[in-house]
């Protein structure tokens, strides 16, 4: 089932009803990391989340370290990519690099870790827009039959962050597109715009429905440049409450 914003009570630009449904296709989709039944059940796991009991006490204790149990869960994925669903989603504030360290040594490659990171990301992002407008959210897709091909790519590496990322100076076309170019000619690549690189694949989808629900990077670096019907100002002020509200680290 893809997104569909006929009955809304709100009218939805087209672009960003496409987006919404380009971003299904792609979580349904054979991933590089993780197949299709994988990514739809890490969506699934995704809303499921709020649920758990363990999550509630550990966002409302002190430290998330100081309650022991087990996630409330659907069933279909691993303990331990439960625990990375879990967290991320509800209490992404405290994530820490020795967490992170844990969750690879539990038997989660850094790409895979990438990889459930930007489904939960696509998943949130259009689950937060339902949300906002009043209706129900959108079913999710059909996995796509597959095998990934399981690449990294080249010249990643631990340079700004936890998990390996691709620099401008060794990304390919692809993530050259997501890196902008304003300063002169060379591209840059500001540290949110390479946190998926090691899975290229996901750090391209994820920016595409970045650019329509927030700002193009044209937009975001040229001041007299702005697509939307309200102020950039307007704009950076509801970011920042839902990026709030989500907790974001970032």
């Amino acid at each position: 089932m893809l997104p569909n914003y006929d009955t809304s009570p709100h009218p939805v630009r087209d672009d960003l009803a496409e987006a919404h449904r380009k971003a299904w296709r792609h979580i349904a989709s054979t991933g590089t990391w993780l197949t299709g039944r994988q990514r739809v059940a890490i969506a699934a796991e995704t809303r499921h989340a709020a649920n758990c009991r363990l999550c509630r006490d550990r966002e409302a204790a002190l430290s998330p370290y100081a309650v022991e149990g087990a996630h409330d869960h659907l069933g279909a994925l691993p303990e331990n990519v439960v625990e990375v669903i879990h967290r991320v989603v509800t209490d992404p504030a405290r994530l820490t690099e020795s967490w992170v360290r844990k969750a690879l040594a539990s038997g989660i490659a850094e790409p895979e870790y990438v990889e459930i990171v930007s489904i939960i990301a696509h998943t949130m992002c259009v689950d937060t827009f339902t949300d906002a407008i009043g209706i129900e959210r959108h079913g999710l897709p059909q996995p796509e039959e597959g095998e990934p091909a399981r690449v990294r790519p080249d010249g990643a590496d631990y340079n700004i962050a936890w998990l390996p990322t691709v620099p401008p100076e060794q990304a390919d076309e692809d993530l050259l597109a997501i890196y902008p170019r304003n300063v002169g000619e060379a591209p840059s690549a500001p540290h949110v715009r390479r946190a998926l690189s090691l899975v290229p694949r996901e750090a391209v989808s994820f920016f595409a429905l970045n650019d329509v629900q927030y700002l193009p990077p044209e937009a975001m670096w040229n001041a007299p440049i702005n697509p939307r019907s309200i102020s950039k100002s307007q704009v950076e002020l509801v970011a920042s409450r839902v990026s709030a509200l989500n907790g974001c680290f970032y």
